[in-house]
């Protein structure tokens, strides 16, 4: 048995590492910090409307992502097979990039209403897949990879999806600059390569084989797994400091849109440069990778949330501090939110999967997921904030979350046993 769980293991790896790869590469192309809000001011100069945009799909939360978790593991924590429900919600992720694709190239030249509309739907729909994907996602990981190897686990799959997402900028350079394909078209290719990396990762990802783990004899009422999964807030403190450390970090989100929009209307750099702000943010994603994995497997992941905190705390400083008349020099704040996003996943991921018990982890996780909801509204309300203030109070309102996160984190006690 051990050894067929060895065999199960390593398979499982190298598809999780596919899965990354192609993933990181193909998200990239519609990236909700870079290309995502260019395309829209094609259509609207709102900064609220783009906010909103960025709450439905944002790298820090979306809405829909955060709805069905609670509901998915009630219904799931029981069963020991949870690979079909994964294969579903990714098999409709996949088709919504499609769609996306089709929607730019059909309507966006012409109709905005429609492709506004549609768009939005869309990727509300991919990011509630999303939602119920996470629990069966997460609880495979769970069991397939062990404490000690999670940290290179998450760290591999980010920076080898950093190569092709590295790429993908410059290729989002040429079709935006100097391709010659022109509105919408140029859109619309993005989007359609995007369709297929993600859907060439799901491959990867529905192979991936279940190992047998002990899971709940039944299934509660639905009342009573909210009550019991909610009591472990009032159990263990240590978790619910965790949660409201991820609350404040996430308010990075306040800004995560608007870093390229400032970029574009203050510092007056051309559209083509969304392609390499994107390379540079997945530089430091994939160069971050190895020391946020190592840190992780070594030290525990209490350091990597410390350590990826204070990067991204530099992040709104940069903004604040850098000249107007070096606006080339803004690609060095793209480097410093890459190596904050990379650092917050390893770290989030290593540290839930540390502390969840193992019949409890969709209980873990889906809380986890769920008291993200905060997170997701901060978009919304930094497109406010610019709208009634200017970019310069949205950075520095934000460097202060971060800032709170980080003093705060030093009360985290390390969940794994060294």
């Amino acid at each position: 048995m051990d050894k067929e769980k060895k065999i199960i293991s390593k398979f499982n790896f190298k598809m999780g590492l596919l899965h990354g790869i192609f993933y990181n590469g193909g998200i990239a192309f519609g990236s909700a910090t870079t290309v995502l809000p260019v395309f829209l001011t094609n259509f609207t100069t709102s900064k609220v409307l783009i906010g909103l945009f960025s709450s439905v799909v944002g790298e820090m939360g979306s809405i829909g992502n955060i709805l069905p978790q609670l509901f998915v593991a009630s219904k799931i924590e029981h069963k020991i097979h949870k690979r079909p429900l994964l294969r579903f919600a990714i098999t409709v992720r996949a088709l919504c990039w499609g769609l996306v694709a089709l929607i730019t190239y059909l309507f966006a030249g012409n109709s905005p209403s429609i492709t506004l509309w549609g768009i939005f739907l869309l990727l509300f729909l991919f990011t509630f897949m999303g939602g119920i994907a996470a629990v069966p996602f997460m609880d495979i990981w769970g069991r397939t990879i062990l404490s000690h190897l999670r940290g290179k686990f998450f760290g591999y799959r980010q920076l080898l999806g950093g190569f092709l997402a590295i790429l993908s900028g410059f290729v989002v350079k040429f079709i935006l600059n100097d391709s010659g394909i022109t509105f919408p078209n140029n859109y619309a290719l993005l989007f359609l390569i995007a369709f297929f990396l993600i859907t060439i990762s799901y491959f990867a990802l529905g192979s991936v084989k279940e190992p047998f783990a002990e899971v709940r004899k039944e299934q509660l009422p639905f009342y009573n797994f909210l009550r019991k999964t909610f009591g472990i807030l009032r159990s263990n403190a240590n978790y619910r400091k965790f949660l409201f450390i991820q609350i404040l970090s996430g308010g990075i989100a306040l800004s995560l849109p608007f870093f390229v929009l400032y970029a574009k209307e203050v510092l007056k750099v051309k559209a083509g440069m969304v392609g390499i702000f994107l390379s540079a943010q997945m530089l430091g994603l994939m160069l971050s990778n190895i020391i946020w994995g190592h840190l992780s497997d070594s030290l525990g992941s209490k350091r990597v949330i410390q350590l990826s905190i204070l990067s991204g705390l530099l992040v709104p400083l940069f903004a604040l501090m850098l000249p107007r008349s070096f606006p080339n020099l803004f690609v060095i704040l793209f480097v410093l939110l890459g190596f904050f996003i990379s650092g917050r996943v390893i770290g989030k991921n290593s540290f839930l999967l540390d502390t969840a018990p193992a019949k409890d982890r969709p209980r873990y996780i889906s809380l986890e997921g769920t008291f993200r909801l905060p997170v997701v509204f901060f978009p919304l309300i930094g497109g406010v904030l610019i709208q009634s203030g200017s970019y310069k109070i949205l950075f520095a309102i934000t460097g202060l979350f971060l800032l709170i996160a980080l003093i705060l984190s030093f009360n985290l006690e390390e969940p794994r046993k060294f």
